[in-house]
C-alpha cells in the first residue's frame, strides 16, 4: 500500500462526521435523495483522496499555498535570515582575541 500524500484536516473530518449524522434526518424527510447522498458520502470517504493524489492536484495546491505564503511573508523571512547571518558572524568574531591590525595602537 502506498504512503498517504496528505491528511484531511480536523475541520474536514468533523464536517464529514456531521454529514454522517445527517443521514437519519435525510432518510426521514427527504428519502428520495438518500441514495444520492449515500453515494456522495462513499465517494468522499473512499474515492476523493485517491482521485486527488492521482490527478496531482494535491501537489499543485500545496505548491500554490507555499508560494503564496512566501509572497506574504517575504520581508519577515528575509529579516530573519539577515538576523541569523549577523548572529553567526558575531559569534565567529566574538570569541577571537586577535586585534584587528587596522585599529589604532592603544585601542
Amino acid at each position: 500500500m502506498s504512503e498517504k500524500t496528505f491528511e484531511y484536516s480536523p475541520v474536514f473530518k468533523a464536517i464529514y462526521i456531521a454529514m454522517l449524522w445527517f443521514i437519519p434526518f435525510l432518510t426521514w424527510h427527504y428519502s428520495q435523495w438518500l441514495w444520492h447522498y449515500v453515494a456522495l458520502m462513499i465517494f468522499l470517504g473512499l474515492g476523493l483522496r485517491p482521485l486527488l493524489e492521482w490527478s496531482g492536484l494535491v501537489v499543485w495546491f500545496e505548491d500554490l499555498l507555499a508560494r503564496l505564503d512566501y509572497r506574504l511573508h517575504r520581508r519577515e523571512i528575509e529579516k530573519r535570515r539577515m538576523l541569523i547571518a549577523r548572529r553567526e558572524r558575531d559569534r565567529k568574531y566574538r570569541h577571537t582575541h586577535h586585534k584587528d591590525p587596522r585599529l589604532p595602537r592603544n585601542w
